[in-house]
């Protein structure tokens, strides 16, 4: 399973030598810090329930993606999937009545998000739209919720770049999983 968290270095090339995705050092403490609080808090907030058990799993694997995609500008299908996988089965077994509309909510986020990179690939890549999936089967009918709350993420972080770097910033891409990690977030605890 670690080999699926590695990924070829750019200054070794075709050496094979590969670096980790996992952050570590003092971002990997702040990762492990933030992901434990954040399960914390969903157990204090909705007690020993279903939603509970989601957020313990949810918002820890969301700060993991985020600190990759920031670092390495990739969202690797070893941590999205699993993650997806555990998310619906701890929605099925903890609200059966609801999976349909949790699953329903990760195809269509996924759907809309696989669309738009595959129009626009230069702005948004195949793993933001696997953690599409990801949020609509933890989140459900929090799911626009989400996105609403990723979007204005976004949009103020844009604006904050182009106001110190100018109008050619425009051009600059910057990773979107922190983004819907942060409105998934938002919209977990919110919602």
């Amino acid at each position: 399973m670690m080999e699926a968290l590695v990924a070829p270095s750019p200054e070794t090339g075709a050496a094979g030598h590969e670096r980790e995705l996992l952050p570590a050092g003092p971002a990997g403490i702040v990762v492990v810090l933030v992901g434990a609080a954040l399960a914390v808090a969903s157990v204090a907030a909705f007690g020993v329930s279903g939603r509970a058990l989601v957020g313990v799993v949810f918002c820890p694997v969301l700060v993991l993606l985020a600190a990759i995609d920031l670092k390495h500008r990739l969202l690797p299908n070893a941590v999205v999937l699993p993650a997806a996988v555990l998310v619906a089965l701890v929605v099925a077994a903890a609200n059966p009545g609801g999976f349909l509309e949790h699953l329903e909510a990760g195809l269509a986020l996924f759907g809309f998000l696989f669309l738009f990179a595959a129009v626009f690939p230069a702005g948004l890549g195949m793993g933001d739209a696997k953690v599409g999936l990801l949020i609509g089967l933890a989140l459900g009918s929090r799911t626009l919720a989400a996105m609403l709350a990723t979007s204005g993420v976004a949009f103020v972080a844009a604006i904050w770049i182009i106001a110190r770097q100018g109008l050619s910033a425009r051009k600059q891409s910057i990773p979107f999983g922190p983004y819907l990690a942060l409105g998934g977030i938002l919209a977990f605890f919110l919602g």
